[in-house]
């Protein structure tokens, strides 16, 4: 009965700490993505209407980012894609200028 009791315990405990690493990784991703906006404004200087859009599209990209970033070497093509998918988007949210300016200060790195 007592190592039935330890087992579950040891279960419960686990499950806690599972979700406090899922916490912290959507933590570190909503972080990048906020940084990453807030890059983006100071030279691209888009409205504040545009804001939460650009940060969303950043948050998604990090998310799908954090799926392949533990073997770039494998996950090329998902890679290529995935920017692919944020240029598409960030082009369907900010002007013509602001997007040739995006693609000049962090795509031509």
């Amino acid at each position: 009965m007592k190592k039935l009791i330890t087992l579950c315990l040891f279960s419960v405990a686990l499950l806690f700490n599972t979700q406090s690493i899922t916490a912290q990784n959507t933590l570190e991703i909503n972080a990048q993505a906020n940084i990453k906006t807030k890059e983006l404004r100071k030279i691209v200087k888009f409205e504040d209407s545009k804001k939460q859009d650009v940060y969303k599209a950043y948050q998604d990209y990090g998310i799908a980012y954090k799926k392949i970033s533990s073997n770039l070497t494998e996950n090329t093509e998902r890679f290529e894609k995935i920017n692919t998918a944020l240029d598409e988007r960030l082009k369907n949210i900010l002007t013509e200028e602001e997007y040739v300016l995006y693609l000049k200060y962090f795509r031509d790195r």
